[in-house]
């Protein structure tokens, strides 16, 4: 997405009271590039009650939420055929691309807060939500990062979040883990301790370059690269021009996933674990630790599962102060297609991303996307373990963009590659100009 969260941006999320991610755009021409003309969503007063929708969500964060959607739906509105298909959240390209290239996107569909994304808005493949009830409920922080660069308004987003890292509180305690650490030197004693003690420390997705993309990166490029001071509007310049990602300072955000990888402390098997199996291994107590988006602390705190406990990530060497992760949740978005059916998939758009925004909302655990999330989303239940930890996090003085929401896609494709040869030991960190300056080039390309 050309329009970046500046530093600005972030502190209006720093000063929020909680109440209550990809491969390039495909290119098109002027034969198959969407209008731009007529995509704003109508009023929906008179809004038909009888039709067919064909509709696309994400079903592997919270997946009952699309099952019971569905049933309030069918039961609300009897006379709509609602045709549901399944997205992966971690590739909504998969889903979404062949029916761009065909010109007829679903109804509603969910999507991520990319620059893969924003391209599609630009290109008039999506209509605007402007005036829809969640764009008008949603902090302003969400509506600027699903806002592309020519003002299109494309996007309701299901929540906002931040990376933290889970841990088995009962087996800190048996390890003689007292406290849990709050800078880098004390994460690798409790690892070591950890592991001592016959636990493993840590879950690592190492067959998910989509996870691994989220999480060392993340506070490798928010302490190597923003707090150090070296340079903290990088992914503003990468967007506008010419970038170097060979400097010795890009070269070292990755050395501490080597430290943890070399010392042992990934789980067993980490190398063909995916993100879900991370998370059951979590949750089943078989490791100790992981580091996640908080989008996924209804998967990890679970009835019967293992007594977690959340914190702060410890990335940050002594005497340095922590840096706070900010990620747009993913969104809900309306497709153009041939159908004409506009009224009738503003209504499901709304049921989704408002009137029923709860539903994902509970069985995910997310926190809330909305400005006042007392009034608007009354149903809301946030763990307090949860809210404890995002209020530290968000109480943070510096933040730092999530990777996925803060390079291009074209750049991104190559970051995931890059951390994921780091991880599985097929490359270096020395060599993160290799993968990513070429693609900062067929970027550059696609400006001109």
């Amino acid at each position: 997405m050309k329009k970046v969260l500046a530093i600005g941006l972030v502190l209006c999320l720093m000063l929020m009271a909680l109440t209550g991610c990809q491969q390039p755009a495909p290119a098109a021409t002027g034969s198959d590039t969407a209008s731009a003309a007529d995509t704003t969503v109508p009023a929906t007063g008179d809004a038909p009650v009888s039709g067919e929708l064909n509709v696309a969500l994400a079903a592997d964060i919270a997946p009952d939420s699309v099952t019971e959607w569905t049933k309030m739906f069918n039961a609300d509105y009897p006379d709509v055929k609602l045709n549901v298909a399944l997205e992966d959240a971690s590739s909504y390209e998969v889903t979404i691309e062949p029916l761009v290239a065909a010109g007829e996107l679903p109804d509603v569909l969910g999507i991520g807060c990319t620059d893969w994304f924003a391209t599609l808005a630009d290109k008039g493949y999506f209509l605007d939500v402007s005036g829809t009830p969640g764009w008008e409920a949603q902090l302003d922080v969400l509506k600027q990062m699903y806002t592309s660069s020519t003002g299109v308004h494309y996007a309701v987003a299901n929540g906002v979040e931040t990376e933290l890292l889970y841990y088995n509180i009962d087996q800190f305690e048996q390890a003689g883990v007292t406290s849990v650490p709050t800078n880098w030197q004390e994460f690798l004693d409790c690892c070591q301790k950890l592991k001592d003690a016959g636990f493993q420390p840590l879950a690592v997705a190492g067959a998910s370059p989509n996870n691994l993309g989220h999480s060392f990166i993340s506070f490798g490029i928010a302490h190597e690269i923003v707090a150090s001071g070296y340079d903290p509007n990088w992914n503003t310049k990468a967007r506008d021009g010419e970038y170097d990602f060979s400097t010795p300072e890009w070269q070292s955000i990755l050395d501490k996933a080597v430290v943890l990888r070399d010392a042992g402390y990934f789980q067993r098997g980490y190398e063909s674990a995916d993100l879900y199996e991370c998370m059951r291994a979590v949750t089943a107590g078989e490791v100790a630790m992981t580091i996640q988006g908080s989008y996924q602390t209804g998967n990890i705190l679970v009835d019967g599962g293992a007594n977690i406990g959340i914190t702060t990530v410890p990335w940050n060497d002594p005497g340095e102060e922590q840096v706070g992760i900010v990620i747009a949740g993913d969104g809900y978005a309306m497709g153009k297609n041939s159908n004409s059916n506009t009224d009738l998939a503003t209504k499901f758009f709304n049921y989704v991303t408002f009137e029923n925004a709860y539903v994902y909302q509970n069985m995910s655990g997310t926190i809330p996307p909305w400005i006042d999330a007392a009034a608007d989303m009354p149903n809301a239940i946030v763990n307090e373990k949860l809210k404890s930890a995002w209020d530290a996090s968000n109480a943070l003085t510096i933040k730092s963009l999530e990777p996925q929401q803060a390079f291009t896609a074209i750049v991104y494709e190559q970051v995931k590659q890059f951390v994921q040869a780091v991880i599985l030991g097929n490359a270096e960190p020395s060599q993160i100009g290799d993968y990513l300056n070429p693609a900062q080039q067929e970027y550059l390309a696609t400006l001109k």
